[in-house]
This record gives structure tokens, C-alpha cells and sequence, in this order.
């Protein structure tokens, strides 16, 4: 297949938002230091300690601190540190499979304008990567259909079909073409639903979604989250969720897709 791009290791930056003192940092940054094509490595935290600073030190990592944190605004920090071509945020309780980087590379160079690229994943649980795919992810590689098509992948119409009935692009999965990149990433009045906003406004840009079908990340569901903490303590996500499903739908529709979608609030 043609290439279009020339993208390598050294066009990736790749940040760990880390916060506080996580338990399982080290794996994380292990899965990006083991890499098979090697990325340009950060971390990125508002809450800056010794823990943080000894495991960067034993990894020769750069840490790059936020002194105006919080959730979106530490999201919003890491993003603007991606100053190559290629940037990715890595949350610090996932892990990545060794050829991540190698295999989204190998999709974006052969997409003649791609915007972001995402792959297919796993759920772990209490340290153990499911041995098969939950209810919701099956739901989701369905919904991701259309961009897995050539021809519909760079429509607004394919971009867009894929979101229709929720947001199936999980966001450690993804990695972005920064010059396509809004100004602003993630939007404080979308704390819950930070992702799927930003998707839905790229959707609109003529260009790419580049999907990795082969399970390169393994996201683990744990209480300590911060998505998690949110979504378990306000109404947040159904309001963000709502706002964005009335830009695809009738408001009396919206509102009836919400009857079913708000009840997967025991996922994130």
C-alpha cells in the first residue's frame, strides 16, 4: 500500500500524566520504555513528589510540572508539550502493548491526511488482562465500523456515523497529528466526557480516523481513577453526554438514546 508520510519514533511524543503517587506508574512507563520503535518520552504531572521524580530519574525521563493544575487543565498541559509532529498521552495506570508505536505508525504513513489514529484494547481487572473482550467493548467494535473503511475513514459522513450512538474511541488508545489539534483539547465544561467532545469537533475536519484493529492497549478499571471518581460523585457524565448527543440528534431523540446510554455509567 502507498505511503503517505515518513512518520517515525522520533516524530512521537508520548507524556504520562502522572498523579500523585500511583502504584502503577512504573509499569506504565515501563510499556513506553520497552517500546519496539522508541518515542521521545515525558512526564507531565500537577502534583510533582519524590516518588514521581525517583521513577523518572531511574528511567532518565524529563518531568515537566503544571503549577495551574487540575483534570482538564493537566490534560490541556501535557497535550501542549507534544512539540513533534505526533503526540500521545499515556495514562499512568495503563499499559501499552511493545509495538504500539510501531503499528499506529505504519497506519498513519499510509492515510493520505490522518487526524488521530486509535486501536482496539483490553480491560484489566485487579492487575489481569481480561482474557476476552467486555460487553462494552464488543459494543464499541461495532460502533467503530465505518472507520475501519478506506473510502469512509476520511468522510465527515463515516467519521461521524461511527459516534452516533456514543463515543466507542478510547482515549490512552490514541495518537494525534498535532497540527490537526484544536487550540484547546479538552474543554472544561466536558470534565466527564472530555474525549468524545474533542473527537466529535475533529469529526467535522476533512481528514483521517486511522484504526489499529490489533489490541495494543490494556486499560485497567479501578476505582482510583479520575474519570471514575467523577462519573461515581455527580451528574456530569449524563449532562456532557446529553449536550453531545444533540449535536448528531433531535433533542426528543437525544433524550431517549440517553435512556440506555446512561446506564453503562459502570464503565468508563
Amino acid at each position: 500500500m502507498k505511503k503517505y508520510h515518513d512518520f517515525q519514533g522520533k516524530d512521537v511524543t508520548a507524556v504520562i500524566c502522572a498523579y500523585k503517587e500511583c502504584p502503577y506508574l512504573e509499569e506504565s512507563i515501563k510499556s513506553l520504555v520497552s517500546q519496539t520503535v522508541k518515542p521521545n518520552i515525558l512526564i507531565s504531572t500537577s502534583t510533582p513528589n519524590d516518588y514521581i521524580q525517583n521513577l523518572a530519574d531511574k528511567y532518565g525521563i524529563e518531568v515537566r510540572v503544571n503549577h495551574d493544575g487540575g483534570q482538564i487543565k493537566d490534560y490541556n498541559f501535557a497535550m501542549r508539550q507534544c512539540i513533534t509532529p505526533l503526540g500521545m498521552l499515556s495514562h499512568q495506570d495503563d499499559l501499552l502493548d511493545k509495538h504500539y508505536i510501531e503499528r499506529c505508525l505504519e497506519e498513519l504513513n499510509k492515510a493520505k491526511k490522518p487526524i488521530i489514529a486509535c486501536t482496539n484494547y483490553l480491560e484489566m481487572h485487579n492487575d489481569i488482562v481480561d482474557s476476552k473482550p467486555s460487553v462494552m467493548i464488543r459494543i464499541k467494535r461495532i460502533l467503530i465500523l465505518p472507520i475501519q473503511s478506506k473510502w469512509l475513514r476520511g468522510t465527515i459522513f463515516g467519521k461521524r456515523l461511527c459516534m452516533l450512538i456514543g463515543n466507542p474511541i478510547t482515549h490512552p488508545s490514541v495518537m494525534c497529528v498535532m497540527c490537526e489539534m484544536p487550540r484547546t483539547c479538552f474543554r472544561e465544561k466536558y470534565k466527564a466526557s472530555m474525549d468524545w467532545d474533542l473527537w466529535e469537533r475533529l469529526s467535522r475536519q476533512r481528514g483521517d480516523f486511522v484504526y489499529v484493529k490489533d489490541v495494543l492497549l490494556y486499560h485497567r478499571m479501578n476505582d482510583d481513577n479520575q474519570t471514575a471518581r467523577l462519573l461515581k460523585t455527580t451528574s456530569a457524565r449524563y449532562d456532557d453526554e446529553y449536550a453531545i448527543f444533540c449535536r448528531f440528534w433531535p433533542k426528543p431523540v437525544a433524550k431517549f438514546l440517553m435512556l440506555f446510554y446512561s446506564k453503562s455509567g459502570n464503565y468508563y
